[in-house]
């Protein structure tokens, strides 16, 4: 059976390992046991979690994605297990060596399938999506057009009612797209640095400031998933600036929900694999082709 716990410590605890199971020790209360093969994510909000090197090794050998937060509760670092890729020096420079138009192509694949995605989620909550339906197919090499500004703009006055995206911004909603944005994105770089990528070298992101440059590449067709979860729970009246302990479940759990990809419905934490290996493949092969990018079911 695949993993398809997710788990969010909240309380000061330690956590340890024993006979494969993640043993969760919270002061003063009793402890649970959750076997690590049911897991694929594990949030540490609290500054004070205790973790044992036995258990950060199983969560290595398990492949489980483990997260830290910042004092505003927010993802802000994901451990990456060290899986030396066999051929780390050769896709590094391949990477770096990339071509110009092969980058432009790149980014133009990535930004149709983001719209292409946003235009089905809209479709999905029943809003009329014909004008990004129109976008998607106008990109250009590069975008040099700037449709993915266009098609955001629409989009988010199409999605939520009297709503600014805004990273920046206090509001319930652009707090929980934060929230569970920083979750995905450290999945995908978890995810590139596993097959030999370095993230930042980027494609069209290019920060000297930005580790990820890639990560925030490869992320965008992969947004809508968590805007979904977002809408769903202002349908739902769940949200609020604290973002409360139900909220934070759900927007972790983007990494379990699943997503269409080559003809199979699969989780978003295996297609960030796929991602990362087909792009690979890409750079090898220097076309857009072999890039495979997900659709919303």
């Amino acid at each position: 059976m695949a993993a398809w716990r997710s788990v969010l410590v909240t309380k000061p605890c330690k956590l340890s390992v024993k006979n494969l199971q993640l043993i969760y020790e919270p002061y003063e209360e009793e402890n649970i046991k959750v076997p690590l093969e049911d897991i694929t994510v594990i949030v540490l909000e609290t500054h004070q979690a205790t973790v044992t090197t036995a258990l950060l090794s199983q969560i290595a050998e398990k492949n489980i994605a483990l997260f830290t937060c910042d004092s505003y509760h927010i993802p802000n670092g994901c451990f990456t297990p060290f899986h030396q890729h066999s051929r780390l020096s050769q896709i590094a420079h391949i990477q770096r060596d990339m071509k110009l138009p092969l980058k432009k192509q790149i980014w133009q694949k990535i930004i149709t399938q983001k719209i292409s995605n946003q235009s089905k989620l809209l479709d999905f909550f029943e809003i009329d999506n014909i004008q990004l339906e129109l976008l998607k197919d106008k990109v250009k090499s590069g975008d040099s057009e700037n449709l993915e500004a266009l098609a955001a703009r629409k989009y988010w006055q199409m999605l939520f009612k009297n709503f600014l995206r805004d990273q920046k911004a206090l509001d319930p909603r652009n707090i929980a797209l934060n929230y569970g944005y920083a979750v995905v994105r450290g999945a995908v770089a978890r995810s590139l640095v596993a097959h030999g990528l370095l993230p930042t070298f980027g494609v069209f992101h290019n920060s000297e400031l930005n580790a990820y440059n890639l990560a925030d590449d490869m992320i965008e067709p992969l947004r809508p998933m968590v805007d979904m979860v977002v809408k769903k729970l202002e349908i739902e009246d769940e949200l609020d600036v604290h973002l409360g302990i139900s909220v934070k479940s759900a927007l972790i759990n983007v990494l379990n929900m699943q997503m269409r990809l080559n003809d199979e419905d699969v989780t978003l934490l295996h297609i960030c694999d796929v991602m990362a290996q087909t792009f690979v493949k890409s750079l090898k092969l220097n076309d857009t082709y072999h890039l495979k990018l997900p659709t919303l079911l």
